[in-house]
């Protein structure tokens, strides 16, 4: 076999895209495996897990000793009258100094401990709830280029017909059995979906790049949805259950009830600024040359330590006046939360079983437009029917058609949302979908 050089580069080419693009995302789970390692928004949330897992360590700091080391020198010139005149005496004064406190009572540091273990629960849960974001993310974007592939599937065979279509009027038009009507409308339709074709590709790309951004590599050819997917309603069916599920276990219910627990711990705080606080003191001091007659002296010291705050311009009253409005705030963003996830699994809910009835819908619609096509085309023909109306039930049968599909995909994803809404959502409903994939 001759190889041009066409052949050869296109050969180069599909070697190079290998190389540069070995592992490629052809289903939903592997997609999402290749979104927990290339994904920024999760990467950020696993971050700032890290540095909320640290609040517990320095609230603990509080509670424990504090040491210190302190060292000073200095240079002193003393000068001395006498009889016979003045003298003068230089000096070198250095004292170093060893000191450890050991807390026996600040109040608002054990509530500072305790604020630092809330602080790590935030922070896996918002973790939590990160991840839960990106299965979303990664589905949506998946379905998002399913879609796009389906809708030009839809349009290629849609200009198929009406190719078809138009030489035949064309062919009607020559043997004097249609008139030149027929022929420009068929014409009129075959470039409407050569253009609506331009854009159905563009948004392909994109939406091929929307999922790239989340994997951090380049899709190749993606399973699709089989055209016989059984589509089940959730479990249980009742939407009252899945609302107070998502009332109580909704992860950003959980996170907002976090929030009010630590600006609860935050009164607490502002309001032990006006307890006395008792410490433990323990000291080694010593000096060298600390006077004239002196070469050096060493100290050593225990003892308790009480400190009890009088006045301070009115900046600890005005500060629990603040944490006590800021708690206030937290409660009624609470309520809001809480209401909010009632409606997302409502609305989620609804976005399930609505679907699934219209899929049924239009599973029925497209197989009457099917069947109005040939009936059309048929009439034709036979000279009952016109061009006019081959080439509407062409285009309402290529309608039902991207409306299926995208109805399809709403469901699925109306199922991950639901089980997010109650904070359930897994890699497991993931693979449930997964295995739907062809």
């Amino acid at each position: 076999m001759i190889w041009g050089k066409r052949g050869w580069l296109v050969l180069w080419t599909w070697g190079l895209a290998s190389v540069i693009d070995p592992v490629r995302a052809d289903d939903l789970l592997t997609a999402y495996r290749l979104a927990l390692r290339h994904d920024a928004q999760y990467s950020a949330a696993l971050a700032q897990r890290r540095a909320g897992d640290e609040g517990l360590n320095q609230g603990r700091a509080g509670l424990l000793p504090q040491i210190s080391f302190d060292a000073q020198t200095s240079w002193s010139e003393t000068e001395y009258e006498v009889v016979n005149g003045a003298i003068k005496k230089r000096r070198q004064n250095r004292s170093y100094g060893v000191q450890l406190v050991q807390p026996l009572f600040r109040w608002q540091s054990w509530i500072q401990y305790q604020q630092g273990g809330l602080q790590k629960l935030l922070a896996e849960l918002q973790a939590k709830s990160a991840g839960q974001a990106l299965m979303l993310r990664v589905a949506e974007a998946y379905f998002n280029v399913l879609n796009a592939a389906d809708v030009i599937d839809a349009l290629e065979q849609l200009q198929a017909a009406d190719e078809l279509q138009l030489a035949s009027a064309r062919k009607n038009f020559d043997l004097g059995n249609a008139s030149i009507v027929d022929v420009h409308e068929a014409q009129m339709s075959h470039d409407r979906i050569t253009a609506q074709l331009v854009k159905a590709r563009s948004d392909l790309v994109l939406a091929r790049h929307a999922l790239a951004r989340l994997t951090g590599r380049r899709p190749g050819a993606l399973k699709r949805l089989g055209n016989q997917v059984m589509l089940s309603p959730p479990e249980p069916v009742d939407v009252e259950a899945w609302v107070m599920n998502a009332e109580r276990d909704s992860l950003e219910v959980q996170t907002q009830e976090l929030v009010l627990q630590i600006a609860g711990n935050e009164v607490r705080s502002r309001k032990a600024e006006h307890l006395p606080t008792l410490d433990m003191v323990v000291s080694q001091n010593m000096q060298q040359s600390p006077n004239v007659s002196t070469e050096r002296s060493e100290s050593a010291a225990i003892g308790v330590r009480l400190s009890m705050p009088l006045f301070s311009g009115g900046r600890t009253t005005s500060s629990a006046r603040e944490a006590v409005a800021l708690h206030q705030q937290a409660e009624y963003e609470l309520e809001d939360t809480r209401r909010g996830a009632a409606l997302a699994a409502r609305e989620a809910w609804s976005g399930v079983m609505d679907g699934i009835a219209q899929v049924k819908a239009l599973e029925v619609a497209r197989v009457s437009a099917d069947t109005a096509v040939r009936s059309n085309r048929r009439g034709y023909q036979v000279g009952v029917r016109t061009g006019a109306d081959v080439l509407e039930v062409q285009g309402q049968l290529s309608d039902f058609v991207q409306q299926l599909a995208k109805a399809r995909y709403d469901v699925l994803f109306a199922q991950l949302r639901l089980k997010a809404a109650i904070g359930a959502l897994s890699p497991v409903d993931l693979d449930k979908i997964n295995v739907l994939l062809e």
